[in-house]
């Protein structure tokens, strides 16, 4: 039998004084004891136990309700943080894992006490992983002090410690702060071609699932060289390189560079682009599974910013300047009980 909740334990509670049990206790027996004489009355005890203290307070039990409650949010809170922690820590032992096992075979098998060995010359570089999920943005910093953010769905990929030439791999979209170090070159990796730089701020978008991967330059000077080798080319700020995968092109253009890196405030920007463009750059935004039933509306050419605005309010909006109707699919689980990816279709009016 669970023991019961008393006045004790509800003023200690309030007062930041109790252990893990006694907040699951308090935190059951809030959310489940709200039309409970008893829990009014001992609510109402604890009122006036405080009141006798301070007169200060308004005479009603919402202080302390708030004071519970903070409590039980904070708590809730740590163990959030606690969990992320926990799969972050995980997620760095797992990328560890494979370089240290190789050493510890290698060292047991081959060294031995008559030949001392060199640790550093043998031992795999190991790497550290990022991944930014479906809908959000994270914020990051690497060995050397860049800076920078990753977008929905991005992937990116560093040395634990960086040599004289300091190289990450990107999938997806991210912008870098680089920090420059003298006689140090900072490269970045992405499928088809390297991003060369010494201290600059840039955009690279490099999507597996999009036709295009562009590089956008804010402020600095970068090289850009083909894995291929079929270009390399210098970017100047407010310049943009296209490369087309299907066609093996590049395009360079002039543009406000800031517009291409507004996702890390949080901006969603369309500039009179198609529909059948920026979807994808949607989707991921909002971590949707869109369907448009027309192609005709795929070359409808929209122009908007939207600042963390919900799904909802960005599709009203695209159906007050374009003749299209939406519909948002109920989210359902699938056979392991998970919440499968929000649907989304969209057609023209008849």
């Amino acid at each position: 039998m669970k023991e019961k909740i008393n006045i004790d334990t509800l003023i200690s509670f309030s007062k930041g004084k109790y252990s893990y049990n006694t907040y699951l206790r308090v935190k059951e027996w809030f959310l489940n004891s709200h039309s409970d004489e008893e829990f009014e009355s001992l609510l109402l005890n604890q009122w006036n136990e405080l009141n006798n203290q301070s007169h200060n307070r308004d005479d009603s039990l919402d202080y302390l309700l708030e004071k519970i409650q903070s409590n039980i949010w904070s708590e809730e809170s740590r163990e959030i943080k606690s969990i992320r922690l926990w799969k972050y820590y995980r997620q760095i032992a797992a990328i560890l894992f494979i370089p240290v096992l190789t050493f510890s075979l290698w060292y047991y098998f081959l060294a031995s006490d008559n030949e001392p060995v060199m640790l550093v010359q043998h031992v795999n570089q190991s790497w550290v992983e990022i991944n930014a999920p479906e809908g959000a943005r994270v914020e990051f910093l690497l060995p050397d002090s860049t800076r920078g953010w990753l977008n929905s769905g991005s992937k990116l990929k560093y040395p634990a410690s960086f040599n004289k030439t300091r190289k990450i791999e990107l999938v997806g979209e991210a912008w870098f702060d680089v920090e420059h170090i003298d006689q140090s070159e900072f490269i970045v990796g992405v499928s088809n071609m390297d991003i060369k730089v010494l201290g600059t701020q840039f955009n690279v978008s490099a999507y597996s699932s999009d036709n295009l991967t562009d590089v956008t330059l804010e402020r600095g000077k970068i090289e850009i060289i083909g894995k291929s080798g079929v270009f390399n080319q210098v970017l100047a700020p407010n310049e943009q390189i296209s490369y087309d995968k299907n066609d093996r092109q590049i395009t360079l253009s002039k543009v406000d560079a800031a517009r291409f890196s507004a996702w890390k405030e949080g901006y969603l920007v369309i500039d009179n682009e198609p529909l059948g463009q920026v979807i994808s750059r949607i989707e991921r935004w909002y971590n949707v599974d869109i369907e448009i039933q027309d192609e005709k509306l795929k070359r409808y050419r929209f122009k908007a910013t939207f600042k963390d605005e919900p799904l909802e309010d960005v599709l009203k909006l695209l159906a007050k300047t374009t003749p299209i109707i939406y519909k948002i699919d109920d989210r359902i689980t699938d056979s392991n009980g998970i919440l499968i990816q929000k649907k989304v279709s969209i057609k023209l009016k008849e």
